[in-house]
């Protein structure tokens, strides 16, 4: 029986898209670089800045971070708190705190701007856990989310993740935890997405984990 339940960000608790494209594009405009065909700004949303450098632009490990840096500049100067929280994700953080359930959150935003994403929100008063990123891209999902697990006091096998992508799959197995993947966010579409996963649950909805954890 679980004992934690932790949470991504991005795609899971918040919809943060708006404020992560205005300084995906501050930045592109910048460095003068422009999308390539078959690639979107939305592969900004989740992963590291610097892994999605790499991947659509071929980027090297400085340029990339350089890039990061002056993302981060702008995001941190407001544009992090352009998100809006997901339907009844607090009703759900709600009812997990009545049945005594610890709650954390990992992501890949970096900490700092994580912790005050979750104040500006009201979000913290719910985790007794907030683990992110490191300003360089050192730390795996997996580390970010043990992070969690041990700040949590709390064991894997007693832990479920909750998450959008294959990132937040990847780490949940690696980190040993069951995973609840959601389909409402940036990563997956929906059940042939999560399969491999092996997911306790694939929900389209918040009101559908609600109902979940309600009838456990």
């Amino acid at each position: 029986m679980f004992n934690s339940v932790i949470f991504d960000v991005d795609g899971t608790l918040l919809d943060a898209s708006e404020g992560i494209k205005k300084s995906v594009l501050f930045a592109l405009d910048k460095f003068n670089l422009k999308l390539p065909p078959h690639h979107s700004i939305n592969e900004f949303i989740g992963p590291p800045i610097q892994n999605s450098c790499k991947n659509i632009f071929k980027l090297n490990d400085e340029a990339a971070q350089k890039f990061a840096d002056c993302f981060r500049k702008k995001y941190a100067a407001g544009d992090v708190f352009l998100a809006e929280p997901y339907i009844h994700i607090y009703e759900l953080l709600e009812f997990l705190k009545s049945i005594n359930t610890k709650l954390g959150v990992a992501t890949y935003k970096r900490e700092d701007y994580a912790v005050d994403l979750m104040k500006h929100f009201s979000f913290d008063k719910y985790f007794d856990a907030i683990h992110g990123a490191d300003n360089n891209n050192k730390l795996t999902k997996k580390d970010i989310l043990n992070n969690c697990i041990s700040d949590l006091n709390t064991r894997p096998e007693k832990t479920i993740f909750i998450g959008d992508s294959a990132s937040d799959g990847i780490a949940a197995a690696e980190a040993g935890c069951q995973f609840i993947a959601v389909t409402y966010g940036f990563g997956f579409k929906n059940s042939n997405d999560t399969a491999r996963f092996n997911p306790l649950l694939t929900v389209n909805n918040v009101d559908e984990i609600i109902k979940f954890f309600k009838q456990l």
